[in-house]
């Protein structure tokens, strides 16, 4: 699929502990945060993605553009900048602890490039004013996420005329969004309702940057609402069975929504 879309958000070092016993514990350190995770997914499905990004002058800053750059993501858009990179920790599949670091920057767009995109992704990670001049500037039609900080309101909505709002339900309290995701519960669009299992999976972390990816790439490949909402429920609930970080889904996704699309295909 040929296409190019720009992707505006955070960069996170994840650390994932699981175990209640501190010798016993399993400690994970990931390539993180909800904007990377999609610009990742995005890329494992075939868009050329462009990730604007702030990553700091620190060691956490060197460990998150090494690791990317040996899965042969482009870095090239992500800026380093004075101060520390953003770190996430959680505990057993909850997050205990988040430092925005340089997330708290302006994120600098090279629009230039960014004129070549039709389309575009971009969430709350990123600092408000970013969020503002993006959806000022950019032509296209854009995703945006509500989550994960509540920074938004309706407001937005007047910022750009081809906007698609994506969040949870306690997210959705604030804003309205067009597209609201219910974990076990499944998701909805206005009056569309996609069921989940009704089962609560260890490994949620992620699940919600893989759901945006996957109805992003059904929706460019001209699926319909209830098709594309279909497939990102199954592919969410499926990567929260048994693939820890974050990023480890959103480098499952592709195997993930085929399988989806075969099981799909065969149900009655």
């Amino acid at each position: 699929m040929n296409i190019k879309i720009a992707v505006v958000g955070g960069s996170f070092v994840d650390i994932y502990i699981y175990g209640d016993e501190p010798h016993r514990c399993e400690i994970l350190e990931e390539c993180g945060g909800s904007g990377l995770n999609v610009a990742f997914a995005l890329h494992q499905l075939g868009f050329e993605v462009l990730f604007f990004s702030n990553a700091g002058e620190d060691h956490r800053g060197n460990f998150f553009l090494s690791k990317l750059q040996q899965l042969g993501f482009d870095t090239s858009h992500i800026e380093r900048k004075s101060g520390e990179t953003g770190l996430h920790i959680s505990f057993n599949d909850k997050t205990i602890a988040v430092k925005r670091g340089v997330n708290d920057l302006d994120v600098d767009i090279d629009w230039k490039v960014v004129s070549d995109c039709s389309f575009a992704f971009i969430n709350t990670e990123v600092s408000k004013r970013t969020i503002e001049n993006f959806l000022k500037n950019f032509q296209g039609k854009i995703f945006l996420d509500v989550g994960p900080r509540r920074i938004l309101n309706d407001e937005v909505r007047s910022l750009h005329e081809d906007l698609i709002l994506i969040g949870n339900e306690s997210q959705c309290e604030r804003i309205t969004c067009d597209v609201v995701k219910m974990g076990p519960s499944g998701a909805r669009w206005n009056e569309i309702h996609i069921a989940g299992d009704g089962l609560a999976h260890p490994y949620t972390t992620g699940c919600g940057d893989v759901f945006d990816a996957v109805l992003i790439f059904s929706l460019l490949k001209g699926e319909e609402k209830r098709v594309a909402l279909e497939r990102a429920v199954k592919v969410s609930q499926e990567a929260s069975k048994s693939f820890k970080s974050a990023l480890a889904k959103a480098q499952a996704v592709k195997g993930l929504l085929e399988d989806a699309m075969a099981g799909l295909s065969t149900s009655p």
